[in-house]
């Protein structure tokens, strides 16, 4: 019976380190196309972890809508604003690198500090006062277009605006 209660727990930890570790791959892969492919991992494990938390909805949306639709399109504009291999070997370890790096470190220490606060007595959520229909498509889709709904406005501009750049990049590239 203990093995029954174990075996998610075991997968959800198993998830969790793996999308860690695609995290990090996403950033120090020096490949665009690598790091695209290091992402859609990330989003999936994602997807498991969410799973496991009894979010079925939010699970297959994260799968249809990110690893699917959103990485397609980032593909594509990587494709479309192909880096010449002289411009890559230019800035293959700058400041920017270890800063990332830096800001790496110091969110899996953060990590690390709440998850060991919670084995030593944080309570965190109170799962007695989540409503019943947390996580269904009738309660994410109030929160999201009401309460939520100029945060994901922001969002559509700024994809929006990321795909005209990467366009206005990629004519300006043939003209020449």
């Amino acid at each position: 019976m203990l093995a029954e209660l174990m075996i998610p727990v075991i997968i959800f930890f198993m998830a969790v380190f793996f999308a860690m570790g695609s995290g990090v791959m996403v950033v120090c892969s020096k490949n665009p196309v690598h790091s695209a492919l290091w992402m859609v991992s990330t989003l999936f494990s994602t997807a498991i972890i969410y799973l496991i938390l009894q979010f079925d909805f939010i699970a297959a949306i994260q799968v249809i809508v990110y690893a699917g639709a959103i990485m397609m399109l980032i593909v594509y504009v990587i494709m479309l604003t192909s880096v010449d291999e002289e411009v890559r070997r230019k800035y293959r370890l700058r400041l920017y690198q270890i800063v990332g790096l830096a800001f790496i470190v110091i969110i899996f220490v953060e990590l690390v500090k709440t998850g060991s606060s919670h084995l030593t007595g944080w309570e965190g959520l109170d799962w007695k006062h989540i409503p019943e229909t947390f996580g269904s498509v009738k309660y994410i889709a109030h929160q999201l277009f009401s309460k939520y709904v100029f945060p994901f406005e922001v969002v559509s501009v700024l994809l929006l605006a990321a795909i005209a750049g990467s366009v206005v990049l990629a004519k300006k590239d043939k003209k020449d």
